[in-house]
């Protein structure tokens, strides 16, 4: 179809009787405002009588405070207050101070350091004034006087028998906090919590096999880097808060500030607008318990305090990995047992990490068939910043490693690595590491679809690596991956059709950029029968919309998006009962569709009609929907999943063996999308991973070091995430839908699904051109060069 055809197509089908909204490319409700700049953003907002808080951040990553110097700073014109670690301390003895430590998972991370700093950035007191400017200049005065200690930076490191112990012990809560929760924080030392897997016999699978390999891969800590930084204003007015910010998951907030400050949930309310990004790093409250803490100690008045560029780099990252996998397989491939050691940098304090090595450390296993599978995942304190969720929330590090690895294992065998996945790959009605049975699962056929894109020639490597001019040379590399989503997960929703017959879709479904609102309005109007252009989508605000688990782990259009369908179904049968009370006859017996209520074969009533005729005044419904699952906190065996996510990539790469250079010339990933809701916003979700994987797979890095132990590259001159130049000269992205039809197809989340296959196809095809496997991330020119030299070496001194 013709761009222009599609044009026209889309402008009469809005609001056309029978025509479905969803999987056209409907008009977005607000692209006007997106494009002009009026698109709100709780950035923009500036609460009359708004004060401005600005921190002091240590530049060592671990060291003892012994003294915060703050006299300077109160005697500065324009400063209202300066809280410190002290103050928190003495506060919490009070009836109704604050509670100073806070955390997702575990209440490890106090809102300013009390006595000690454990990584470089860390908060040690906040400036309160009138405007920024005041407080920059009293901040500029606080002196701290520092006892610096040995540090940590790595996993491995922090793993060490003599490695310095960042807490003392665990603190954990009487309640847990998420209920996919598995939690076991006895081992010691650095290590905050540790997730193990059981499944068969791993020692008699190894016994049986007739070859075993066993490698270790890194990858670093990386930067979400969202457009919008993090910003919070906060305002406490007796017993009640009000709080502004940029967040991911509204009720979180909620009840991390209700703990801090020592309330009931009930009497604070989280209001959030479009968020400019977040990729994970505002899933979880970061800044919101700080912020409202400063609030709590100048009552009255909102505190806003908005972080830059450099503070984001302090406040969450991706976790770094070590990875260690162990592979016992038959000569024809078949693989028998998979022993896995993984080690996350969980950074200074655990944030999401508990769950976070749960994911991982299952996933680890691959989308593969393996009877027997062991599995120790491991969340481990270092002095960097606290790391969180992740755009594929720790598939991207564990699928960097078992597809090298399986690559690997092709190679030793001397088998086509696509041929090799084909033998091994899950299949529906097979069995996860998890023991979950797995259905409507298609990656045998992705993987397939990626690799005729690219035209992959099956065969040994030798049988693709090209010598294209001199020093210059090609490869091409495969990769297949499947995720979850958190697992159990709870939407709620309501429809309240109003006199007019107007939809609102009251929903806590954050918009972050992939077009929630407009997807869900879609859903909403093809379940209710109410014209797309009078469905309306609110902002969250739980004080008013209706509860939601998250926006985050691709679960939004799944969960929330079937709440809906399931709540229009419910709106469509009271307006049937409605109808049939005004009409006299049976509910059973009217047909509720397209905005018009019909009993027979007449022309019926329209929604507005059949209110105002029955003075309903409206007619509000709502529904919830709710999946179930869970692991046996002993051998992590149960259901982790409604349905697994799965992706395949492919990718041509051109490597300069002079300088190291990897630039990639042709790439593909193939999503299963199950039903796709909204064309555009679905490609562009899926374009989004394939720039966030080019990102990981060649340049993106946090690196620690230096006497203080600071991030060296906390800045976006240093620290390079991919532009529009960086990208492949030639890329595609598909979205492989149920080959039964979209009309009874399940939604499948795109939003990161794709993103986790891109660097390792990518690690694939260099290694193909190179001859020989990199495994640590990213491929940097340096890192690509010693790997060339280091495989000439042994030539070399024959």
């Amino acid at each position: 179809m013709t761009p222009e055809a599609d044009t026209a197509l889309r402008a009469r089908a809005v609001g056309q009787p029978g025509m479905k909204a969803s999987g056209r490319r409907v008009d977005v409700g607000d692209a006007r405002d997106r494009t002009i700049g009026r698109y709100p953003y709780v950035i923009d907002r500036v609460p009359a009588g708004c004060l401005h808080a600005v921190l002091v951040r240590s530049p060592h990553a671990h060291a003892h405070l012994r003294s915060v110097d703050v006299t300077a700073a109160r005697a500065t014109r324009g400063v209202v207050a300066v809280v410190t670690g002290e103050d928190l301390t003495r506060w919490q003895e009070q009836p109704d101070g604050p509670f100073p430590y806070y955390g997702p998972v575990l209440p490890d991370r106090p809102v300013l350091a009390i006595g000690r700093v454990r990584f470089a950035g860390e908060p040690v007191a906040a400036v309160i004034a009138r405007d920024v400017d005041a407080a920059r200049e009293a901040a500029a005065t606080i002196t701290v006087d520092y006892d610096v200690l040995p540090a940590v930076f790595t996993p491995d490191a922090a793993m060490a028998p003599d490695a310095p112990i960042l807490h003392e012990h665990v603190p954990t809560r009487d309640v847990m906090t998420f209920p996919d929760l598995v939690l076991h924080t006895d081992d010691g030392g650095n290590v905050c919590n540790h997730f193990r897997l059981r499944r068969g016999d791993v020692d008699a699978g190894f016994a049986a096999s007739d070859h075993i390999l066993s490698h270790e891969f890194r990858t670093p800590q990386q930067q979400h880097v969202p457009l919008e930084p993090h910003v919070t204003i906060a305002t406490v007015r007796g017993d009640t808060v009000d709080i502004q910010t940029s967040a991911a998951s509204p009720f979180t907030v909620r009840s991390q500030v209700a703990e801090t400050l020592r309330l009931p949930e009930s009497r604070v309310r989280v209001r959030v607008l479009n968020v400019g990004g977040a990729y994970g790093a505002k899933t979880y409250p970061r800044l919101e318990p700080l912020v409202a803490v400063l609030a709590w100690a100048v009552r009255g008045r909102p505190v806003r305090v908005e972080l830059t560029r450099a503070e984001e780099f302090a406040t969450v990252a991706r976790h770094s990995s070590v990875v260690r996998i162990r592979t016992g397989f038959r000569s024809d491939g078949t693989l028998l047992a998979r022993r896995v050691e993984v080690l996350w940098g969980a950074g200074a304090y655990a944030d999401i990490s508990p769950r976070t090595i749960k994911n991982g450390g299952y996933s680890s296993a691959g989308p593969y068939d393996i009877p027997n599978v062991s599995i120790d995942s491991y969340a481990v304190y270092t002095n960097t910043t606290p790391s969180g969720g992740f755009r594929g929330y720790a598939i991207p590090q564990v699928a960097w490693a078992y597809e090298n690895h399986t690559d690997l294992i092709a190679e030793h065998l001397d088998l086509d690595p696509a041929e090799l996945r084909h033998r091994v790959l899950l299949r529906p009605g097979d069995a996860f590491a998890t023991g979950q049975t797995i259905e409507d699962f298609h990656l045998a056929a992705l993987l397939d679809t990626a690799c005729d894109r690219i035209g992959w020639k099956p065969g040994p490597a030798s049988a693709r690596r090209v010598v294209v001019a001199p020093g210059i040379v090609r490869g091409k590399g495969v990769s297949t991956i499947l995720k979850t989503t958190v697992t159990p997960s709870t939407s709620t929703v309501a429809l309240k059709l109003d006199e007019g017959a107007n939809l609102t879709v009251v929903c806590s479904t954050v918009e972050i950029g992939q077009g929630a609102r407009t997807v869900l309005a879609q859903l909403a109007a093809d379940a209710t029968g109410v014209p797309l252009e009078r469905v309306h989508v609110t902002y969250p605000d739980s004080a008013v919309t209706a509860w939601d688990q998250t926006t985050s782990s691709s679960r939004s259009t799944l969960m929330m998006g079937v709440a809906v369908e399931r709540a229009g179904e419910r709106l469509r049968g009271e307006l049937a009962r409605r109808a049939g009370a005004l009409l006299g006859v049976p509910a059973t017996t009217v047909d509720v569709r397209a905005d018009r209520v019909r009993s027979g074969l007449g022309p019926g009533l329209s929604y507005a009609e059949l209110i105002s005729r029955a003075k309903l005044g409206g007619v509000t419904v709502s529904e919830v929907h709710a999946s179930d699952g869970g692991l046996d906190p002993e051998t992590g065996q149960g259901v982790v999943t409604p349905h697994f996510y799965h992706a395949a990539a492919a990718a041509e790469v051109e490597v300069d063996l002079e300088t190291g250079t990897v630039r990639v010339v042709d790439l593909h990933v193939e999503s299963y999308a199950g039903r796709v809701i909204h064309p555009t916003f679905a490609e562009l979700q899926c374009e989004g991973n394939v720039a966030f994987g080019i990102g990981q797979a060649l340049s993106e890095a946090m690196v620690w070091g230096g006497e203080s132990g600071a991030l060296l590259n906390d800045s976006l001159l240093d620290y390079r995430i991919p532009s529009v130049r960086d990208l492949p000269e030639t890329f595609t992205v598909g979205m492989t839908e149920d080959p039964a039809g979209p009309d009874g197809a399940r939604i499948h989340g795109l939003g990161e699904t794709g993103s986790p296959a891109v660097p390792a196809a990518i690690g694939n095809a260099v290694a193909e051109a190179l001859g020989t496997h990199i495994r640590e991330l990213p491929l940097h020119p340096e890192r690509v060069w010693k790997a060339v030299r280091a495989a000439a070496e042994p030539s070399a001194g024959t």
